[in-house]
């Protein structure tokens, strides 16, 4: 509980401009996105087996992705404080 509450601290540090941890995640997640279609496009045109390793190792860096930028989101809303939090649940609510 400690280390997620120091992530918290580290990560609200100022950093510059469009390098957050969100935006880091997220550039991940397109990374992964853009090596499941070139593992798909070499596994239709060039080699089968090279083409599915990229395509494993993409979906493999896009669980990973998608893992951070939950987290880094979530991180992201706590940091807001609870009155944002709270507001965010009822907008979903509706």
């Amino acid at each position: 509980m400690a280390e997620r509450e120091a992530a918290v601290v580290s990560s609200s540090s100022p950093a510059p401009p469009g390098r957050t941890p969100f935006d880091r995640a997220k550039r991940h997640l397109v990374l992964a996105c853009a090596a499941i279609a070139g593992g798909l496009a070499i596994a239709g045109s060039v080699d089968r087996s090279t083409g599915g390793v990229l395509v494993l190792l993409g979906w493999l860096g896009g669980i990973v992705a998608l893992h951070r930028l939950g987290r880094t989101g979530s991180d992201r809303g706590a940091a807001a404080g609870p009155a944002a939090a709270s507001k965010a649940r009822a907008g979903r609510r509706r």
